[in-house]
C-alpha cells in the first residue's frame, strides 16, 4: 500500500513540474501560432435572408402525405363506375359513398368466374395510416426549427425568459421523438403550480407536438372507420367486344320485290287461284315461319312489346343472350277506338236474359262508315229477325275505299296506302241463346257478341336495345316508315292472315265488356300485324356489341374517405409552413475557421439553426460536450448539424460510461453515470470501479496552502506519457 501511495505522489509531483516547465515556456517565448491568437468561431448574420432548411424531410413528409390523398382522389375518379355512383365522382355527396370498380384477378367467362379482390382504397387508407405515423416525428423535429430560432433570440437577450435545465430536457425529449410519454411528462411539468417561468416558444412547441400527434392518430381512427365501414358488392357490367354480331331486322326485297307501284305491294307472292286471291299460296315457308312467330316458338325472330310498340327482335336461337347490343329494326304502334258505341242500335226487349250479348248494330253511318257492317247477304228487319251473314274482317280504309274482304289488296284500286295506315276491326262471335222480342210474339234474334273499332296502323323504324344484364328491350328512337314499308308490312293482315288469332284473343275481354277492351285489340292488332311480316324481314350486323362481365365494386362512405383525404393534405400544408417559416428565420450562420473544418482547406460557414435544432431535437450533442474527446476537435464537433458527428468516439480512450453507485465530491454515494477505465476493468473483472479515483487521490494526497484540483488518473497517465523521453 505504502508503495503504491509513492507510486502515485511521484506521478503527480512529474506532472506538476512538466506543466511549470511548460507555462514558464511559453511565458518567455510566445508564439504566434497558439489557438487563442487563431480565428474563432463567431455567429454572423447571413447576407441572404433565405436558407434552405430541412428539404429532404419536407419532401419526403409532402410526397408520402399529400401523395397519398392525391393517389386516393386520382383513384377514385378514375375507377369511379358511373352506373352504381352515378354520372361522376362527385355524386358521391348525394349518394354518400364512392362507388370503384375493383381490379380482378378473375379472367373466366361471366357464368365461371370467380373474384379475389383488392379494396384499393382500403389499401391505401392502411398506408397512410402507417406513413403518418412514421412521418408524424419527421414533423416534429421540422417543428423545431422554429423553437431553435426563438431559442437563439432569447439566448442572445438576457431579459428574455430562456430555459432551464429541465425545461430543456424536456424540449428535447418531446421534439426528438413527440412520444406519448413525453408528451404526458411535459404537460405534467406544465401543470406544476410551483415551476419556473416557460418561455413562449416552449409552450407553441408543446401545443404544436400535441397537434400533430393528435392529427396523426386522428388518421389512424379515420383508417379504422373507413374499414369498418367499406364493402364490396359483385355487380354484372357491360364490356365492350368485337363481334359482328346479326341482330338487326330490316326488309329484305329477295322475299317481297323492291317497290313498284304500278303492281301491287308484294305482288310476287299475290297468287290467283279458284276465282280468287290468295297471300304466298306457293310460299308455305312464309306460313310456317308465321304461325311459329305467333305462337313464340320461331326460333330465329321475335315480337317484343315495348312501349305500346311492337318490335321485331332476335329470337332465342341466335345465342344472344349474353351479349348486349344496339340495332335497327321494324316495329308498329297501334292506336284503336270503340265504333260500335257510335254506331246504331236495335232497342233492347222489354225482359232481356241474362246471357252476354246486346242488341245487334244496324249501321255506322253516323260514325262515318256506311257499310259497317260489312256484310253480302240477309237483312235485319225491324222485326227484330236478323238474317245478315256477318263475319269477322281486318277492314282497310285507303281513302274512300275499303278492301279486304274478298280478295285482299286486291279489293283496291290501289293498294299503297300511307302511314299511319287505318283499319275497320269487325269481330264476331256467334252466341246461339235468343232474345225475345216482347212487342212481337214469336220473333227472336240471335244475341250476337261483336266488336267494331277503327285502328290506326303506324309503321316505325326503330333503333332500340337489348341489356343483357337486365334481360330486357329498350327503344332508343323512332322514325316512321315509308309509305312503301307500311303498304308491304300490312299486306298480310289486309288478306285477313290475322283475323282468327284476334277472334281468340280478344273474346275473353269481349265477354266482361271490360274497359281494357281497346287496349288489348291495338296491343294484340300490333303484335300479329308483326307477327304476319316477320317473314319479309333479313338480319343484319348490330352495333355497340358488348359482353357480360362480373366486377367487384368497393362501396367508400363518403365522409370517412373525405376526412382521411382532408387530414393527409392538411399535414402536408403544415409541414410546407413549418419548412418555409424555418427557410425565412434561417438568417444566422456560425463562421468555422479553416483551422477548425475537416479538410483544413477554407473557411466554411454552418447555419445557426440548423445546429440549435440538432441541441433541440437529439441529446447527441449535449453528450459531446460533456465528453469532448481527446482529439482536439470538440470546438469543431460542436458547429456540426449531424448529431452524430457532435460525439468523439473510441474504444477506450475516453473510458467507457457506466451506470451505478460512486462517490461523489463530498464523499456520498451517488447513482448515476460514471467513467469506466480500461485497467481496471480488466484487472479486478468487475464492471465499475468502487471508489472514486479522483477522490481517493484527494483523501490521500495531502495539500497545504491554497486548496488544488488533481486531475484524474486518465489524465495523469497521459501527462506521464506525454513527459516521457
Amino acid at each position: 500500500m505504502t508503495s503504491h501511495c509513492s507510486r502515485v505522489l511521484r506521478r503527480v509531483s512529474r506532472a506538476l513540474s512538466l506543466s511549470s516547465a511548460a507555462k514558464s515556456t511559453s511565458d518567455e517565448s510566445p508564439s504566434p501560432s497558439t489557438p487563442f491568437e487563431r480565428p474563432q468561431l463567431e455567429i454572423r448574420n447571413s447576407r441572404r435572408g433565405f436558407g434552405i432548411l430541412g428539404l429532404l424531410s419536407t419532401l419526403f413528409v409532402l410526397f408520402t402525405t399529400g401523395g397519398t390523398a392525391s393517389l386516393i382522389l386520382g383513384w377514385l375518379s378514375a375507377f369511379h363506375d358511373p352506373v352504381e355512383g352515378g354520372g361522376s365522382v362527385f355524386s358521391a355527396l348525394r349518394n354518400g359513398s364512392f362507388a370503384i370498380r375493383e381490379p380482378s384477378g378473375s379472367g373466366e367467362s361471366f357464368l365461371f368466374q370467380t373474384h379475389s379482390e383488392t379494396l384499393r382504397i382500403l389499401m391505401f387508407s392502411a398506408l397512410a395510416s402507417h406513413l403518418v405515423s412514421v412521418t408524424s416525428t419527421i414533423l416534429v423535429t421540422l417543428l423545431a426549427y422554429r423553437a431553435s430560432t426563438k431559442w437563439l433570440h432569447a439566448s442572445e437577450d438576457p431579459d428574455d425568459v430562456n430555459l432551464t435545465p429541465i425545461q430543456y430536457g424536456l424540449l428535447v425529449r418531446t421534439l426528438g421523438s413527440g412520444s406519448l410519454m413525453s408528451i404526458i411528462n411535459t404537460l405534467r411539468y406544465t401543470s406544476r403550480s410551483k415551476r419556473a417561468n416557460t418561455p413562449r416558444f416552449f409552450k407553441e412547441a408543446l401545443i404544436g407536438v400535441v397537434g400533430i400527434y393528435l392529427l396523426s392518430h386522428t388518421v389512424g381512427v379515420i383508417d379504422l372507420w373507413l374499414h369498418s365501414s367499406a364493402r364490396s358488392v359483385p355487380v354484372v357490367r357491360a364490356v365492350p367486344v368485337e363481334s359482328e354480331a346479326l341482330y338487326s331486322v330490316t326488309y329484305d326485297e329477295n322475299k317481297c320485290g323492291a317497290f313498284n307501284k304500278t303492281e301491287l305491294p308484294c305482288q310476287e307472292l299475290i297468287t290467283p287461284y279458284d276465282g280468287g286471291m290468295w297471300w304466298a299460296f306457293n310460299a308455305a315457308w312464309i306460313y310456317y315461319e308465321s304461325y311459329d312467330t305467333v305462337l313464340d316458338i320461331n326460333p330465329y325472330k321475335k315480337v317484343e312489346y315495348v312501349n305500346d310498340t311492337a318490335i321485331l327482335v332476335p329470337g332465342p336461337g341466335k345465342d344472344f343472350k349474353t351479349q348486349g347490343f344496339t340495332f335497327n329494326t321494324q316495329g308498329i304502334r297501334v292506336d284503336c277506338a270503340n265504333l260500335r258505341d257510335q254506331c246504331d242500335r236495335l232497342p233492347a226487349p222489354l225482359i232481356e236474359m241474362k246471357v252476354p250479348g246486346t242488341t245487334p248494330v244496324t249501321n255506322c253511318s253516323k260514325a262515318g262508315y256506311p257499310h259497317i257492317p260489312y256484310y253480302t247477304s240477309g237483312e235485319l228487319k225491324s222485326s227484330g229477325r236478323d238474317t245478315r251473314n256477318i263475319e269477322s274482317f281486318v277492314i282497310g280504309i285507303i281513302g274512300d275505299e275499303m278492301g279486304g274482304m274478298i280478295h285482299g289488296t286486291p279489293d283496291f284500286s290501289s293498294g299503297w296506302t300511307s302511314n299511319p295506315a287505318s283499319t275497320v276491326i269487325q269481330l264476331r262471335w256467334l252466341n246461339e241463346t235468343p232474345h225475345r222480342d216482347t212487342d212481337s210474339p214469336g220473333v227472336m234474334y240471335l244475341n250476337a257478341m261483336d266488336l267494331y273499332a277503327t285502328c290506326n296502323l303506324t309503321y316505325l323504324d326503330v333503333v332500340a336495345q337489348y341489356d343483357s344484364i337486365e334481360a330486357e328491350w329498350r327503344i332508343l328512337g323512332v322514325n316512321l316508315s315509308s309509305p312503301e314499308l307500311t303498304s308491304v308490312f300490312w299486306t298480310p293482315m289486309i288478306f285477313q292472315m290475322g283475323t282468327d288469332d284476334l277472334l281468340h284473343a280478344m273474346k275473353p275481354y269481349v265477354l266482361n265488356r271490360g274497359a281494357q277492351v281497346m287496349d288489348i285489340l291495338a296491343s294484340s292488332m300490333a303484335k300479329y300485324s308483326m307477327a304476319y311480316a316477320a317473314p319479309l324481314a333479313k338480319f343484319t350486323a348490330a352495333s355497340q356489341i358488348t359482353t357480360s362481365e362480373l366486377v367487384s365494386l368497393g362501396l367508400y362512405p363518403t365522409a370517412p374517405t373525405l376526412l382521411l383525404v382532408g387530414c393527409l393534405y392538411i399535414y402536408s400544408l403544415v409541414a410546407l409552413i413549418i419548412f418555409l417559416v424555418a427557410c425565412t428565420s434561417n438568417n444566422r450562420t456560425i463562421f468555422v475557421p479553416r483551422h477548425l473544418t475537416r479538410k483544413k482547406e477554407q473557411d466554411e460557414e454552418t447555419s445557426a439553426l440548423d445546429v440549435a435544432q440538432a441541441w433541440l431535437t437529439d441529446p447527441l450533442p449535449f453528450i459531446g460536450s460533456i465528453f469532448p474527446g481527446s482529439d482536439g476537435r470538440q470546438v469543431a464537433r460542436s458547429v456540426e448539424s449531424d448529431p452524430l458527428l457532435q460525439v468523439y468516439d473510441s474504444d477506450w480512450d475516453l473510458g467507457k460510461v457506466g451506470i451505478g453507485l460512486y462517490k461523489g465530491s463530498q464523499g456520498e454515494m451517488v447513482f448515476g453515470l460514471m467513467r469506466q477505465n480500461p485497467f481496471r476493468s480488466r484487472r479486478y473483472g468487475r464492471v465499475f470501479p468502487l471508489v472514486d479515483e479522483d477522490n481517493a487521490l484527494q483523501e490521500k494526497v495531502p495539500v497545504h496552502g491554497s486548496a488544488f484540483v488533481v486531475s484524474s488518473l486518465a489524465a495523469i497517465g497521459r501527462t506521464e506519457r506525454i513527459g516521457e523521453p
